[in-house]
């Protein structure tokens, strides 16, 4: 895997906010330019790779899921990453298999009577911009409100359990990932498929991505971690062990000073799970939010606020 470059946002004011998003590279421009509108720069330090499947294995077993659609009860999807890869190969097999769907969205093609169900609204929104969303489909997502929670758990208790005895669930989803939704479908009777889609790797960021970010930590301007997987602030320990040592200094290559600036810095999740694994990495300024982008656009706003005003009075 080639290694990743740092990204900064053209800006970069020495005394500006900073967001560093971990998100994989290109799945934060979005998130990143709303923020800059909001007077926020961002620092792009990927934490996890996303690519389609490529196994031969895995995708032969995919194939067969998606030309088998209607004899599933149900399907579920566990990221939007999930959904973007199997519908794209879902529409690439079509457009192999029947030449007159070449040009047909995944909307179009996917049959009416197989319910769909998500985490979150990410993976809601992922399904509507492919022409899957209601009237026309059924999709199950946890509710949304204050006390939304967007994971496994929530989605279970909005899956009529006790009526997929016996019948087929097809999970999709990427290579490994928490087995919570699989036992407790199998558990209640279900038949449960579990297909790969994509692929998730630790990226070893470059030189320049190091630079970028040490840079930023000598800047005065204040920094937050936005953190959104579990996954990727487990990988981030391992990478800030590996260059700085440990906080109690048991290893120290790089420079132990740099390691102290990195775990002060403010960390923002949008899970329980996330912010636990912030703490086991060693930090311990953390703030969470509720899940979604708009949530956490909404708590990086507020973080910034009385910063900027600070600012302005000067």
């Amino acid at each position: 895997m080639p290694p990743v470059a740092a990204g900064t946002r053209v800006s970069g004011a020495t005394g500006a906010l900073c967001a560093i998003l971990t998100r994989p590279d290109g799945q934060a421009d979005g998130f990143a330019r709303a923020l800059n509108i909001e007077g926020i720069d961002t620092l792009a330090f990927p934490l996890l790779h996303i690519a389609a499947q490529t196994d031969a294995a895995a995708l032969s077993a995919l194939d067969r899921a998606l030309r088998s659609l209607p004899s599933y009860a149900l399907t579920v999807f566990v990221s939007p990453n999930a959904v973007a890869h199997a519908l794209a190969r879902f529409v690439h097999l079509h457009s192999r298999d029947n030449r007159d769907t070449a040009d047909a969205r995944a909307g179009d093609l996917w049959p009416r009577a197989l319910p769909v169900a998500v985490v979150g609204p990410g993976s809601a929104q992922a399904l509507a911009e492919a022409g899957i969303a209601p009237p026309r489909h059924r999709v199950i997502v946890p509710p949304g409100g204050p006390a939304a929670r967007f994971d496994s758990e929530a989605l279970l208790e909005q899956i009529d359990l006790a009526a997929l005895a016996g019948r087929r669930v097809l999970l999709v989803r990427g290579d490994g990932g928490r087995e919570l939704l699989a036992e407790t479908l199998r558990a209640h009777g279900a038949q449960v498929d579990i297909v790969s889609a994509y692929t998730r790797r630790a990226p070893q960021p470059d030189a320049l991505a190091w630079a970028a970010l040490e840079a930023r930590m000598a800047l005065p301007g204040p920094c937050v971690w936005v953190l959104t997987s579990s996954e990727a602030v487990r990988h981030l320990a391992t990478l800030l062990a590996a260059r700085y040592g440990t906080r109690d200094g048991v290893h120290t290559p790089g420079t132990p000073q740099v390691l102290a600036q990195i775990l002060a810095t403010p960390c923002l999740t949008s899970h329980a799970r996330i912010a636990d694994a912030a703490r086991a990495a060693g930090f311990d300024r953390i703030t969470q939010c509720a899940p979604g982008d708009e949530n956490l656009l909404a708590a990086l706003k507020t973080w910034a606020d009385p910063i900027q005003v600070k600012h302005d009075d000067r």
